[in-house]
């Protein structure tokens, strides 16, 4: 079945032509996501609600703090591993382990690598 977007531009669109991009883009997700709702498969809601534990290898980093945090706060992850060379990243886990979420953070360094990707389902490398 073809989903049709609709999407009004605005005189500023013409103006920020990035603008007009995003609108697009967030009709189709809209879109796609009250299609998504109407079909209501119960494997995809089995699907949306299991639980992955994650591991961001680098998580020190400028770029692997942020894509930590984020990772925290993704409702699907249930536990959080951080790993990096630096010293300072079982305080960073420790940092994201004040956040309310249902994701156990932990913190690794130095040759404990092994211990941050025991059982993992997806890890992210930043480094």
């Amino acid at each position: 079945q073809a989903i049709q977007v609709r999407v009004q531009c605005t005189p500023s669109c013409h103006e920020h032509p990035g603008f007009c991009v995003l609108l697009r883009v967030a009709a189709m997700i809209s879109t796609l996501r009250s299609a998504a709702a109407r079909v209501g498969r119960p494997l995809a809601r089995a699907q949306q609600e299991r639980g992955f534990k994650c591991s961001v290898l680098g998580a020190a980093g400028g770029i692997g703090q942020p894509l930590s945090l984020l990772m925290k706060l993704n409702p699907r992850v249930t536990a959080l591993t951080c790993f990096d060379v630096a010293p300072v990243t079982p305080g960073v886990a420790a940092d994201l382990s004040h956040i309310a979420t249902r994701g156990k953070t932990t913190g690794y360094t130095g040759d404990d690598l092994k211990k941050a990707l025991d059982g993992c389902d997806v890890v992210v490398i930043p480094a």
